[in-house]
């Protein structure tokens, strides 16, 4: 008897196409069933395996053992042969098997539409329902009006942002929706919501009137429309209507886990309009920092009891000392804005990250991480905080942990434009490391994803781009990126960091040296830029300065050990003495804060919960 004899006289062909036709349905099930049952991927991926490794067991078993009308017994070489020449109709277990494949292929055709349809029809009661809230169009379009249709919207999703049964999508995202025409549908499509709120305003005198109406994208009908008129002084009022309406539609679906929050409120109409006014404004240039601190500024004198108000010039004042413009100075006012809001609303979730990235610069980042855990505490999915932890932990050096918390914060994110932002400091750890070729790589792909999203790279991030390429022997990309900087904006510091990279490595080292002093004359204050000036001075081979900015970054509270390690622009000053010394000094620091990491063993179980 040949071995295909064999196999077949022992049912393995049998035993094998029954095992595959079942496992096969059963991975069908899984496929159409898990994700609607909110059941981990990974579940799936065992059960595939799982399915996988049995099937050599089965074969196997099939070989040994055979089933009998006296039981399951040992397959002995001379055990009779079963008639096996009936016709294949006449016999039965063919027809479970075509059963079962047909089962199989409805499941894997129809399963996954019924399982949507009933999903969509339950949504409002079984499901975390996704809103997007677009922009307000003024029927009357004017200058002095027009902020309203932004500045309203973000107010509401502000209003909203609490409640863990309802996904909003910031208004950074909503934003570009602005005056254009594009139906709710392709909205609904492409930002992944089954809501959207749409609605126009007129302001008349003192008088504001708002009609508004949330369509059901999943369903294609309206779900409500909603007309009101106040007194503009009372605009809280249209803000809390709305908000209210789409809560009480929404109450089979809100968790009990949510607390409705009292918003934040001004008692001046005229603060809260230059409020608005302030948030309304795109910010491109330095420019328009300034004009948003100007109306924060007005809307604070106004009444000094609104923390947001507080919190947002905080944050401007951060801004506006990032770009080199009096950073000592308005480093001083964002400290106090912050903690002005702090006082007044300690736990207002926008102000933690913020005031971590302000510590970090201004070398009290123990503070920072003191303000970092405490908001993980209350807010464990905020992508700010982890943001501004990322920061922090680059500054001290945990570039493992930095990239880790960059790429929370993006999982936190819908926005494109922050995803890639937050992404692109992500690259940094990787670099910083000395892993040039995987921050590379993943440098490639940010940029593949923000043509995919067409996020407009900014020329800050432009510029570390170039770096990236630098490190890597990329000379060409790397002028490449450094000269779009500066046609960008020539004023920038940054892009004038590029220029004395460009320069340096080029040999034109007198050229280089202009620029150097022209940012001198500014009172930089970061530790991360003052780093920059030991990579200059180390190049020109101006060793003495090199070690006078590696004592002063230490002192701005720059201490990347790992970084200082394996800096290839260092290598220059790596034999003198003075730097032997303070990689001592460097390096205690690392340790200090990394055990200090390490012990708070609070923050790592915050983590592990956020995922």
């Amino acid at each position: 008897m040949s071995f295909f004899e064999e196999l077949k006289r022992r049912k393995v062909f049998r035993v094998s196409a029954t095992y595959a036709v079942v496992a096969w349905i059963l991975m069908q099930i899984g496929e159409v069933t898990f994700p609607a049952l909110n059941i981990p991927d990974w579940v799936m991926s065992t059960l595939v395996l799982f399915l996988l490794a049995g099937l050599p067991i089965a074969i196997i078993f099939a070989w040994i053992f055979d089933k009998t009308p006296d039981g399951i017994i040992k397959t002995e070489s001379d055990t009779l042969i079963i008639d096996d020449n009936k016709k294949w109709y006449v016999k039965k277990r063919n027809y479970f098997t075509i059963i079962g494949i047909a089962f199989g292929f409805m499941i894997g055709i129809y399963g996954p539409n019924i399982l949507n349809d009933n999903t969509n029809q339950n949504k409002i009661t079984d499901g975390i329902q996704k809103l997007a809230i677009l922009p307000f169009s003024n029927i009357r379009p004017n200058e002095e009006t027009d902020f309203l249709g932004y500045a309203l919207s973000d107010e509401i999703i502000n209003r909203l942002g609490y409640l863990k049964s309802l996904i909003v999508r910031p208004a950074t995202v909503v934003k570009k929706y602005r005056e254009i025409d594009i139906s709710p549908e392709d909205i609904g499509k492409e930002l992944e919501v089954d809501l959207i709120l749409t609605g126009s305003y007129l302001k008349d005198n003192d008088r504001l009137r708002l009609n508004t109406e949330l369509m059901n994208i999943s369903k294609n009908e309206r779900v409500w429309t909603k007309s009101m008129t106040v007194n503009y002084s009372d605009i809280f009022a249209i803000q809390d209507s709305v908000a209210g309406s789409i809560i009480n539609q929404l109450k089979g679906q809100i968790s009990t886990e949510d607390q409705i929050k009292v918003p934040e409120t001004i008692s001046n109409p005229e603060a809260y309009e230059l409020y608005l006014k302030a948030k309304a404004i795109n910010r491109v240039v330095i420019s328009d920092t300034e004009r948003t601190i100007f109306l924060l500024q007005q809307s604070v004198d106004l009444d000094d009891k609104y923390a947001p108000a507080w919190t947002y010039l905080g944050e401007m004042y951060n801004q506006l000392a990032n770009y080199g413009i009096d950073p000592w100075v308005n480093l001083d006012k964002a400290e106090k804005a912050l903690i002005k809001s702090f006082d007044l609303n300690p736990n207002f979730e926008s102000s933690y990250g913020i005031i971590i990235s302000l510590f970090t610069d201004l070398n009290r980042i123990i503070e920072a991480y003191s303000y970092g855990i405490k908001g993980l505490r209350s807010y464990p999915k905020n992508p700010i905080i982890f943001d501004g932890l990322g920061y922090a932990f680059r500054y001290a050096g945990l570039l493992d942990e930095s990239a880790e918390f960059y790429s929370k914060a993006s999982s936190f994110l819908f926005d494109p434009e922050r995803i890639v932002s937050a992404k692109l400091y992500e690259t940094r750890g990787y670099l910083y490391s000395g892993n040039y070729i995987k921050s590379r790589e993943m440098m490639n792909d940010v940029i593949k994803y923000s043509k995919e999203k067409e996020v407009k790279i900014s020329s800050y991030h432009l510029f570390y781009d170039g770096i990236d390429y630098l490190y890597n022997n990329d000379q060409k990309n790397a002028f490449r990126r450094f000269d779009e900087t500066y046609k960008i904006d020539p004023l920038q510091i940054f892009a004038q960091y590029g220029q004395i990279y460009k320069l340096l490595t080029l040999g034109q080292n007198q050229k280089a040296l202009e620029f150097i002093n022209k940012i001198e004359k500014i009172n930089i204050h970061d530790g991360e830029q003052t780093y920059r000036f030991i990579q200059f001075y180390s190049q020109l081979g101006q060793k003495k300065k090199a070690l006078e900015k590696m004592k002063l970054t230490i002192e701005r509270g720059f201490f990347p050990y790992p970084y200082f390690v394996s800096d290839k622009f260092l290598d220059p000053i790596r034999s003198e003495p003075q730097f032997s010394e303070l990689m001592k000094i460097i390096k205690a620091k690392h340790i200090e804060f990394k055990t200090l990491y390490e012990s708070t063993m609070y923050l790592s179980s915050v983590s592990n919960i956020s995922d």
